[in-house]
């Protein structure tokens, strides 16, 4: 389950842990946010 947290004023999302060991992200992985035009929202791994 995704959940919002705020932290020093910041809004952030946690993602599930299955999720970010499925797709080998961890600290310091960069995620690029978009949004479709019907609404759904995209979470982009950028390659560094």
């Amino acid at each position: 389950m995704v959940k919002v947290v705020v932290n020093n004023g910041q809004y952030k999302i946690t993602i599930p842990k299955e999720l970010a060991l499925a797709k080998d992200w961890g600290p310091g992985t960069i995620i690029r946010f978009i949004e479709a035009p019907n609404g759904d929202i995209i979470l982009r791994e950028l390659k560094k």
